[in-house]
């Protein structure tokens, strides 16, 4: 199994058309003649019956044809403005079209209350003790948000309402309204330390990263770290923790700390960062298949311990679910290291190390571990939260990259340490 790295040696149990348009009949253009073509008719016989032509007519009198003349201009016309009724009409249609367009626009769009331009810098001062309420008020004055009741929503959706801080901050009008609300949970940027909490961290690793960083003893962090109880009721999800430890929820990030802080201080810039990252995580899935919030950070802090490749953690995640449903033990050794804690000395995991007893010994206990065995990723949250569908029971170490292959039988399971020897040469 020391080769392996626990990776489950464990065997499986057993058109449209178109219609041609038809043609348009002239034949009723033909049929009746115009008045012109009838007072031609009528003076043409007329002429024929008095022996006399038109043309000499008209010579031997200017005024002869002055009715028929009239008639004929008057068609003209008559013409002449039908055409010109055709042009007119669909013009005044298309205009009227688009002033109720310009009106329906005018009137639909959502208007920058007072004129406001997005991305203009701005200076806003929360003061000590602000409301959720008067933080909102603040912001809408100063143009950085421009619906109050929208950005109360969205910081309670985020379960940010206590976690807001006073300060001076340096904005933007009309910001993003998720950004502007883990600026506000951040805190104001100042002159301070940047602690850097990298994904994987147990919470004594996480309370040395904090001391070298910001000066704060670790025996000061590691008495708030291990006071969950004290917190809970602003971090309900603290509720019930195993051995009153909030291993799993000191949410890997860079912060900055000002100088001067206290470990309570740091502790709840943590926690209040896991509000945000989980505040909208869907745990339909989990509670589906008999687990909880707390069952899905411990999942998925053996994920983040287990690869560090994004697209395998749903994996992972499957081989785990899988696992569980029939009754086969996890036998993850990064639960037997965690359990261990500085007797773990080794690189690799011996026999003799499998037999420690402990509730985080998956080589002992029947499902998961007592609790989280460190601070895991959203992304390693999110995949023991949506695992990929698989048949998978089985995983191991196949490439020094970090690549897992994926199986399904112990037969597969064989053929893929055999691939871990070569690429690693062992014997």
């Amino acid at each position: 199994m020391t080769a392996y790295r626990g990776k489950h040696s464990r065997t499986k149990p057993e058109v449209s058309s178109t219609a041609e348009k038809p043609a348009t009949s002239r034949l009723h253009m033909s049929e009746k003649p115009t008045d012109g073509q009838q007072q031609s008719g009528r003076s043409d016989r007329w002429h024929r019956s008095h022996g006399t032509s038109r043309s000499a007519a008209r010579s031997a009198s200017p005024h002869a044809f002055k009715h028929h003349d009239a008639v004929l201009e008057t068609g003209r016309a008559r013409h002449s403005k039908r055409k010109t009724l055709l042009i007119i009409i669909p013009l005044i249609i298309v205009l009227v079209a688009a002033a109720i367009g310009i009106i329906y626009a005018v009137t639909h769009l959502p208007a920058q209350e007072g004129g406001a331009q997005p991305g203009i810098a701005v200076t806003v001062t929360i003061p000590e003790g602000a409301s959720t309420n008067e933080i909102a008020n603040i912001l809408k004055n100063a143009d950085v948000i421009s619906d109050t009741q929208a950005f109360i929503k969205d910081v309670q959706n985020m379960s940010a309402e206590q976690s807001l801080k006073p300060g001076t901050y340096e904005l933007e009008t009309l910001m993003d309204t998720n950004t502007l609300i883990n600026m506000l949970v951040a805190g104001p940027v100042v002159n301070g330390n940047a602690l850097t909490v990298p994904e994987g961290l147990t919470v004594e690793q996480t309370a040395e990263a904090v001391e070298a960083a910001c000066g704060i003893p670790t025996s000061d962090f590691l008495a708030k770290a291990y006071a969950a109880s004290e917190y809970v009721a602003d971090y309900p999800f603290l509720e019930g923790v195993y051995n009153n430890s909030m291993e799993g929820f000191l949410y890997p990030k860079t912060y900055n700390i000002p100088t001067g802080s206290s470990a309570d201080y740091v502790i709840r810039v943590l926690l209040d960062q896991f509000a945000i990252e989980t505040s909208d995580l869907d745990l339909t899935y989990a509670e589906e298949h008999g687990m909880n919030l707390y069952d899905i950070v411990t999942m998925a802090s053996l994920i983040e311990r287990e690869t560090a490749v994004s697209e395998e953690r749903p994996l992972i995640a499957s081989v785990i679910y899988n696992r569980l449903r029939d009754g086969m033990r996890l036998q993850i050794d990064a639960t037997v290291i965690y359990a261990l804690g500085p007797d773990f000395t080794g690189t690799e995991v011996s026999y003799q190390d499998l037999e420690v007893d402990s509730p985080y010994n998956t080589y002992k206990v029947d499902q998961l571990p007592a609790g989280p065995i460190c601070s895991p990723s959203i992304e390693s949250i999110e995949a023991a939260a949506h695992p990929s569908e698989t048949d998978y029971y089985y995983y191991v170490l196949t490439s020094k990259e970090g690549y897992h292959t994926f199986c399904v039988t112990s037969e597969e399971f064989e053929e893929a340490k055999a691939v871990y020897n070569s690429v690693f040469g062992i014997e």
